[in-house]
């Protein structure tokens, strides 16, 4: 009888990737389609600012155009950059670091730390932004924590890649 602790008795019969941890090429690929999904979300808030519409949110969890709307939704305040065009723009500087990691010769060496102090950074301006709607304006915004799971996710990727990438963690053709 196996506990959930513990691996069946016949573990050493299962394909190598079911009983190791994922290898880069997933957690990439993982990357890869979170940082589409946070570009939906980024893509969303930012067509709603652009054209001035309201943004589509389940008022009874909260309000996401007051958020939106707030000082606190603009780099700067009022007259500022919209934060959702900051969070496209980072979403989109991730996915082409993704896409280019593999093909320029510096983003092989560095790009893994490159997109950790990306990710680090969109994971702590998310953090700031949802403590200031739900302990300042008194609100949230179902698309902003969206994007701050996204980000946050993204971040312990990035974190786990890089520490896989300095020898810490022996990638899966290591342990063979």
């Amino acid at each position: 009888m196996s506990t959930i602790h513990s691996l069946p008795s016949d573990a050493q019969a299962l394909p190598a990737e079911q009983t190791t941890r994922p290898n880069g090429a997933r957690l990439w690929r993982l990357s890869l389609i979170l940082t589409m999904i946070g570009i939906v979300i980024s893509g969303y808030l930012t067509y709603t600012k652009l054209t001035g519409t309201s943004v589509a949110c389940v008022k009874e969890i909260g309000n996401c155009d007051a958020v939106q709307a707030s000082i606190y939704g603009y780099l700067g305040g009022y007259g500022g950059i919209p934060v959702a065009y900051v969070g496209l723009a980072g979403y989109l500087a991730i996915f082409g670091l993704l896409m280019l990691e593999n093909r320029i010769r510096l983003l092989r060496r560095y790009g893994k730390i490159v997109l950790f102090v990306l990710t680090l950074g969109g994971f702590l301006f998310s953090a700031y932004l949802v403590t200031v709607s739900l302990f300042i304006l008194h609100e949230s915004c179902q698309w902003c924590l969206a994007s701050a799971a996204t980000m946050t996710t993204l971040f312990l990727i990035s974190f786990f890649r890089v520490w896989q990438a300095i020898g810490a963690v022996p990638d899966e053709a290591d342990a063979e």
